[in-house]
């Protein structure tokens, strides 16, 4: 048998790499806040010159990684397609870290504990975040080394394991600021741990706080270094929470909870039911241990993910109305993904507890129930969806209506435009349904060893399978979104190219057009990430060669200046400024086409 799980490991592992590979192949650039927004810190820690953006601020772990890849190209499309594969890298880097967590949290063997990992990284809600450069990635690292050094420390209480728990921690909060959460949930663990060794434990608090208390201070210097205003990421959480109304809530908290069970096909729910029970034995022996862990981590940020989007803004109000704001998954999947490792341990340990599977049941009906009948005729399940916000129920993007419907809407069926949530629910819950038939037939015929080693086999195999086929399906839809957002055109690679021949050119970006803030805003840094690693100036001034700007636009009022007729965007237009760079390329005949010359 275990060569058997050794040979399994190897394919899940090559499965879970493959998927991952099918989705990145052909990613582009998409999100002009999330993602330029993060990789652009690593030209900060380099020295090298970078432009200010227009975003709320994001901190920049995942930027200072990839900041060796600006050493190797300045062309942004290719350190696009670098970071791509650097974030393969680590996907498939996570899979040992899971493996050892694994193994100490259920006490698989160590080749089902890769299988139990790769399974994991093959789910939709890790796998789709192959399509992006996005700290997901990264912050799932560290979680879960963080997780397997707690564990560690649990067993074996030392200085230098806590020292090391604290340091991952502070890297998790210099990844993104939502860690800090996580930072709370280490702190409070350890607080427990006092119990077991106070001065180990004492030691961790004093480095966890100090660790956290830099992260941030770094993280903010970095945002200041790009955006020349203050973090307001999180502006406004405490007051948002506190007028909220509860309703909004159950929104929210059923929503996400219903995204994290048909992203794991329902294996989280047993992996809960499987930790709770594990750290109810703690409790009685009055010890928070490593279950204790797990649970404290994934709680702290279910809640804040809950609480952040429970808001009649959110929800309700906005004018671009969001639809994965009601079922929101990315802040969660990082921390989650130890709870899903647990569920799927269980499957390969064919666990066929009565209780597991009664209690694993009743969460599944509470969590189905309330959304379908309460969530989802209040959803707008016909609004704006980004898959990377929520992989886990992105793979059923083909069961979402084609148009608006009015609120509240229809409780789901199979045939009216709310179809999505029954559909994917039921598909969902089909491993789950497998599993528990299988446990409760005797199979005698087979002896208790062979039945067991049959259902292990059956069960996992199916996660693996229906999980790597619903990631498949997912980018389809990630692959549509980034289609929406291919704006880079051959104006784009032809400026490129006068200004790698002119690199002492001034390109700047005129703020006084007609535009809304948010289009203002995208349209800023798409062209400041495009022409990199020529800098567009924030404001434009006279004298300037190139300036982004629209039809009425100040330059138009350059005596000599010329428009060119392709734009970037249907409403930017790019100005060509009289000087030595406009004559140079009308005598070079290297001049784009032209709209039209001021008079």
């Amino acid at each position: 048998m275990d060569r058997l799980w050794r040979i399994a490991a190897v394919v899940s592992v090559v499965v879970a790499l493959a998927v991952n590979v099918y989705i990145a192949w052909g990613s582009n650039l998409s999100f002009m806040y999330d993602e330029i927004g993060t990789v652009i810190h690593g030209r900060t820690v380099l020295g090298l010159d970078s432009p200010q953006l227009n975003t709320p601020g994001y901190y920049p772990g995942w930027g200072v990684l990839l900041a060796p890849l600006w050493l190797i190209t300045s062309n942004v499309f290719t350190f696009y397609q670098l970071a791509i594969v650097v974030g393969l890298a680590i996907s498939m880097l996570t899979i040992w870290p899971l493996a050892r967590v694994a193994v100490r949290l259920s006490g698989v063997t160590p080749a089902q504990g890769v299988v139990a990992g790769a399974i994991v990284t093959a789910l939709p809600p890790r796998a789709i975040q192959a399509d992006y450069v996005l700290s997901e990635r990264l912050i799932t690292l560290l979680v879960v080394v963080a997780t397997l050094v707690a564990f560690r420390v649990w067993d074996r209480p030392s200085y230098r394991g806590v020292l090391l728990l604290s340091l991952l921690t502070g890297l998790a909060l210099f990844s993104h600021a939502r860690m800090q959460v996580f930072v709370a949930a280490v702190a409070l663990w350890l607080i427990f741990f006092l119990v077991r060794k106070r001065q180990v434990a004492l030691v961790g608090l004093v480095a966890t706080g100090v660790l956290a208390v830099v992260a941030n201070k770094a993280a903010l210097w970095f945002h200041a270094q790009l955006v020349p205003w203050k973090f307001i990421q999180a502006q406004g959480f405490f007051e948002e929470v506190s007028q909220a109304n509860p309703r909004f809530w159950v929104n929210t908290f059923a929503g996400e909870a219903w995204t994290q069970m048909v992203g794991s096909f329902g294996v989280v729910v047993v992996g809960l039911v499987v930790v709770t029970a594990m750290s109810w034995k703690e409790l009685r022996s009055r010890q928070v241990g490593p279950a204790g862990f797990v649970l404290i981590a994934a709680g702290s940020m279910y809640v804040l993910s809950c609480l952040n989007w429970g808001n009649e803004y959110s929800l309700f109000t906005m004018e671009w109305r969001r639809f994965d704001y009601w079922i929101y998954g990315r802040y969660i999947d990082p921390v989650f993904a130890v709870l899903v490792l647990a569920g799927v341990c269980a499957a390969i340990q064919a666990v066929r507890s009565r209780a597991v599977f009664v209690w694993t049941w009743v969460i599944v009906a509470g969590i189905s129930l309330v959304t379908i009948l309460v969530v989802a005729p209040d959803a707008p399940t016909w609004a704006y969806t980004t898959p990377a916000h929520i992989p886990g129920a992105i793979p059923w993007w083909w069961a979402l209506p084609d148009g608006q419907f009015p609120q509240p809407g229809p409780i789901p069926s199979f045939t009216n435009d709310n179809r999505f949530w029954l559909i994917a629910t039921l598909c969902a819950l089909v491993p789950l349904a497998i599993w528990t038939l299988l446990s409760a037939l005797p199979l005698r015929r087979l002896g208790p060893e062979l039945a067991d080693r049959v259902r292990a086999v059956v069960v996992t195999a199916l996660v693996l399978v229906v999980g790597t086929a619903g990631s498949a399906v997912a980018d389809v839809a990630s692959d549509r979104f980034h289609d929406r957002f291919d704006h880079a055109g051959p104006i784009v690679d032809d400026l490129r190219s006068i200004l790698a021949e002119h690199p002492d050119a001034v390109v700047a970006y005129d703020k006084n057009c007609p535009r809304r803030p948010s289009a203002m805003n995208s349209e800023r840094n798409w062209l400041m990430w495009w022409m990199l690693p020529t800098i567009v100036e924030r404001e434009w001034e006279w004298g300037d060669d190139i300036v982004f700007s629209c039809p009425n636009g100040e330059p138009a009022y350059v005596t000599g200046a010329v428009m060119l007729r392709e734009r970037p965007f249907p409403y930017a237009t790019v100005w060509i400024l009289p000087g030595d760079l406009l004559d140079s390329l009308r005598e070079s005949g290297e001049l784009p086409e032209v709209a039209r010359t001021v008079q």
